[in-house]
């Protein structure tokens, strides 16, 4: 569950970013960096709820 909303949301992202600045670089970055962090901040609240 966590796994794919990371990906749905950097997925999202990326894909955003390269609507707007037609940058594939950039749009994986936005993607990868919004994955990640939504994987780490909904980590924190699992185990901030333990």
């Amino acid at each position: 569950m966590i796994f794919a909303l990371g990906l749905i949301l950097g997925g999202l992202s990326g894909g955003v970013t390269y609507g707007l600045t037609t940058d594939g670089g950039a749009a994986l970055l936005v993607g990868v960096i919004a994955a990640v962090l939504t994987w780490c901040g909904l980590a924190t609240l699992l185990i901030a709820d333990d």
